[in-house]
């Protein structure tokens, strides 16, 4: 059977860790790696509901978008919501995994979700993300091994630029060494100088992904003593959270605030006149109102979010920006939906539960 550690793994592909916000927290949070997993719950909210519905159906995970740690615990009690929370989930036997803002940012993640209930066309990403330490792998090989090696790295996680993968580099050059007794070259003879021609490969990787390249890169070389270099890279803002598209009509701001209704559920806050014309549509769920300059810049009409402070509103409306709130609930529970059928496809061998509390409980308003 599946263990956490094996959930974290195909968590890591779908939403990896490295696109989340430096002050963020996600990840395994409460639990043991080690665990089998047959039943897991997806929900948006670490809720006592939802922990309870994780316990109703045996599930030994429990995945959510909001984290439940986010600063160290100075007790573990039941005096306090998280206390209760962590206690509760130790006892039940369930552990505990976030995908936050990891997962906001993530290709098929909470924001691109609303860009297709949207039916937003030519969707880009724009706004804050998290910066990525960058390597440069080089190593050197026969040239009829190049090819192998190269698909090693990239199913390792190397040569991914942009929207492009198994992006390398090759030259051809000379390599020399002299094999003592013990070697058994690959080409050439032990005992002798030997000069062999070999190719350079450069790929560009995620620091984070260097250990699992370096592995796959010495597994797929044919030599017994592969030289494998990491250069650092300047750090590269690698997937922004937000996503922005053209609607397929346009129109009015007030007609937008209805759509959104429609599409979500919601009765919605709008900042803006209500003629104003609306081609270019922002998402960004949550609280994430602060993203209306960025959104402006990225050349959008409106930005739809789930919570505006009463100064952003002011300020947006005001500086040309138009703005509606649709819900924290609402405007990423179709994002946690998603994930959840992302983890079955996944790991098919857990059964995966998606919690929808009732209206007005657990975090969901109505």
């Amino acid at each position: 059977m599946p263990t956490v550690r094996d959930v974290l793994v195909a968590l890591e592909r779908i939403a990896p860790q490295r696109f989340a916000l430096s002050s963020d927290r996600v990840g395994l949070q409460v639990g043991d790696q080690d665990q089998t997993v047959c039943n897991a719950v997806v929900a948006l909210d670490r809720s006592l509901g939802a922990v309870k519905f994780a316990a109703e159906r045996k599930a030994e995970l429990l995945l959510t978008h909001h984290p439940l740690i986010f600063s160290p615990l100075a007790t573990v009690d039941t005096r306090s919501h998280d206390g209760r929370t962590v206690v509760s989930l130790i006892r039940q036997g369930t552990n505990f995994i976030a995908a936050h803002t990891n997962w906001d940012a993530a290709k098929g993640g909470i924001n691109d979700t609303l860009a297709e209930l949207f039916g937003l066309r030519n969707v880009a990403s724009f706004g804050l993300s998290s910066e990525v330490p960058q390597l440069k792998l080089v190593f050197t090989c026969p040239p009829d091994a190049v090819d192998q090696v190269i698909d090693a790295a990239s199913d390792a996680g190397a040569g991914v630029i942009g929207a492009y993968s198994r992006c390398a580099f090759t030259g051809k050059g000379t390599g020399t060494f002299f094999g003592g007794e013990a070697a058994n070259p690959a080409v050439g003879d032990a005992g002798r100088h030997e000069t062999v021609e070999e190719m350079r490969v450069e790929m560009v990787l995620a620091e984070s992904s260097s250990k699992a390249v370096a592995k796959a890169v010495r597994k797929a070389h044919p030599y017994e003593e592969p030289a494998i270099d990491f250069l650092v890279l300047r750090p590269i803002n690698e997937q922004p959270l937000g996503r922005v598209g053209l609607l397929p009509e346009p129109m009015t701001l007030a007609e937008m605030a209805a759509y959104t209704d429609n599409v979500l559920g919601v009765r919605t806050w709008t900042w803006g006149a209500q003629n104003t014309k609306i081609k270019k549509v922002a998402v960004m769920g949550g609280a994430a109102c602060s993203a209306w300059m960025d959104a402006q810049r990225a050349g959008a009409d409106v930005l739809i979010t789930g919570e505006v402070k009463q100064q952003n509103g002011l300020e947006a409306s005001e500086s040309g920006m138009t703005l509606i709130a649709a819900g924290h609930y609402q405007t990423e529970h179709p994002g946690s939906a998603r994930l959840r059928d992302r983890m079955q496809e996944a790991i098919p061998e857990i059964e995966w539960h998606l919690f929808e509390p009732s209206r007005g409980l657990h975090g969901r308003p109505f």
